[in-house]
């Protein structure tokens, strides 16, 4: 058994450690290469996934945006603000309402993904992209639950898991 209940609190066993430590390791690797983004190509890590999200649908509301990227409106606002000063994205206001703005690429934009990295380590991709589908898939499904039960909701935004990974909600795309 992985953990016992003593009164309130769960007692911390080496599984528990194990995924800490895994977790840590993983935060670690993704600091690591979003300094790299930044240094390199003066882009936070969110940044560029704000980016890579507002290219790959077209236009997005900024709502939209927040929970596709898993981050708070505050952060998406003041993401959204730096984007758009850099000219690599802007706000448009619909006609059907006005109240409702959207978030497009600009050619600038597009010219700057075009130049980018992956959001994640190439050589993580590379292997990955490498392991049969169903072990993919495996990850991904072990990844989405550990999410949610990360999240103290204990629910994980279906925008985030559908619309977070390129090539879902896309036609002819496996």
């Amino acid at each position: 058994m992985a953990s016992e209940k003593q009164g309130n609190s769960i007692s911390i066993d080496s599984q528990f450690l194990h995924i800490t430590r895994r977790l840590r390791q993983i935060t670690h690797a993704i600091s690591k290469h979003s300094k790299h983004l930044q240094d390199t190509y003066k882009l936070t890590l969110p940044q560029v996934l704000c980016l890579l999200e507002v290219h790959r649908q077209g236009s997005v509301t900024i709502g939209s945006l927040t929970r596709t990227v898993a981050l708070n409106n505050s952060t998406i606002t003041g993401i959204v603000d730096r984007l758009e000063r850099d000219q690599l994205i802007r706000r448009v206001r619909t006609s059907r309402d006005r109240r409702q703005i959207h978030l497009e690429i600009t050619e600038v934009g597009n010219e700057a993904v075009e130049k980018l990295p992956p959001p994640i380590n190439e050589g993580f991709m590379r292997r990955f992209a490498e392991l049969p589908t169903d072990t993919q898939a495996v990850i991904i499904d072990s990844l989405d639950q550990l999410a949610e039960m990360l999240n103290p909701s204990g629910v994980v935004d279906p925008g985030i898991v559908a619309g977070g990974i390129p090539g879902d909600n896309e036609p002819g795309v496996p």
